[in-house]
């Protein structure tokens, strides 16, 4: 599923160039640096989460067999230009791995895992007003046969299509979700969308009054108004009970 909302407007961003020296510098205060407002989105999990990541990324590939990732992050890639194809994952190593993987042995080269909020930057889109390109500085890239290897990118590397761990509650989405809103690419996902597909009463009733597909007998009770729903939810095997207040409304749940 793709979507493409360019309904809001930011500040430019310019975010700060920050030293790498591949693997070994993920450790935990390598982030302690405070980045100034609007420059990039700052990441939800523990200082060492690009560290962890990285980590998890290497025993994922030690258990299918694979080799580890290289590092040639001190010689930096050069010559990508805006016609070059550069999917972009942002988040878990391991949630996209078989994508990655795929994606390397199809379009060796085309696949890049984004694994920090400060890997990528977000510009104004040259094409596309109100609407941002995603830059990447850093990632690492998939290859045939399973060889990923952590590079750079000098000048950074425009994304041409974005997904990513949307998942709400996640370590890593937030800063995934603020660096994939309002792209100027195709994207596979989006946080507001992840929430209407993980909010069973809203999938069921979709599917049950629009597709006509046969859902489980389905009894919701919800707090108030919620605008997604309609005021008269009419749906095969969904029922669906307003609560002004929980509090005195036990025996109208007993009762449903």
């Amino acid at each position: 599923q793709l979507s493409l909302d360019q309904s809001s407007a930011e500040q430019a961003s310019c975010p700060k160039e920050q030293e790498w020296a591949g693997p070994e510098a993920l450790c935990p205060g390598w982030l302690e640096d405070e980045v100034p407002d609007g420059e990039v989105p700052e990441d939800s999990g523990h200082p060492d989460g690009a560290a962890q990541a990285y980590e998890l990324l290497q025993s994922a590939l030690r258990q299918e067999g694979l080799p580890h990732t290289l590092d040639r992050s001190a010689e930096p890639r050069t010559g990508f230009g805006p016609l070059d194809m550069t999917v972009c994952i942002l988040g878990s190593p391991t949630a996209f791995l078989p994508v990655l993987l795929e994606g390397g042995t199809r379009c060796p080269g085309a696949m890049v895992l984004c694994l920090s909020p400060t890997w990528a930057s977000r510009v104004p889109s040259e094409t596309s007003p109100g609407a941002w390109s995603l830059l990447l500085s850093r990632g690492v890239s998939f290859e045939a046969g399973g060889h990923s290897t952590l590079e750079t990118f000098a000048p950074p590397r425009r994304a041409n299509y974005v997904t990513g761990t949307f998942a709400t509650g996640g370590p890593e989405s937030g800063w995934v979700g603020e660096l994939a809103r309002d792209l100027d690419c195709p994207t596979g996902g989006s946080v507001p969308l992840t929430r209407r597909l993980e909010d069973l009463l809203v999938t069921r009733w979709v599917l049950a009054s629009r597709a006509n597909l046969p859902v489980p007998p389905t009894l919701a009770f919800v707090l108030g108004s919620r605008g997604d729903l309609p005021v008269e939810l009419e749906a095969p095997g969904v029922r669906l009970v307003r609560l002004e207040d929980p509090q005195g409304q036990e025996s109208l749940v007993q009762e449903e």
